[in-house]
């Protein structure tokens, strides 16, 4: 790895393909290993273009997961005090049931 990574930066064309020998480094080595190699620092990959689209992709998925466990709670508090202003307390029996559902659908 260290001769290739010393290739590639020998080569103003072929520079551009370090991160990419990185990344392939990674499934074989322990990415500290890797850092290493490369001499990179965290905070100069944190700048790399491929680095925030990787982010990115990774808030957008939290953030459909944080609204999906969002919405079944509404559904959930709407089911409680539904139950609540029907059976009165005993719709909170009734509720421990309802609570196992994970099927939004279904709620």
């Amino acid at each position: 790895m260290r001769q290739a990574l010393q290739l590639l930066r020998e080569d103003e064309e072929l520079s551009e393909l370090e991160n990419l020998l990185a990344f392939f480094a990674t499934f074989v080595l322990k990415t500290e290993i890797v850092q290493q190699i490369m001499r990179w620092d965290l905070a100069v990959l944190q700048q790399s273009p491929w680095y925030q689209q990787i982010l990115q992709e990774g808030v957008k998925i939290g953030e459909q997961r944080g609204e999906k466990r969002g919405e079944q709670k509404g559904i959930l508090s709407g089911i409680v005090l539904g139950l609540e202003l029907k059976f009165g307390s005993s719709g909170k029996e009734i509720f421990s049931e309802i609570n196992t559902m994970e099927n939004i659908q279904v709620l």
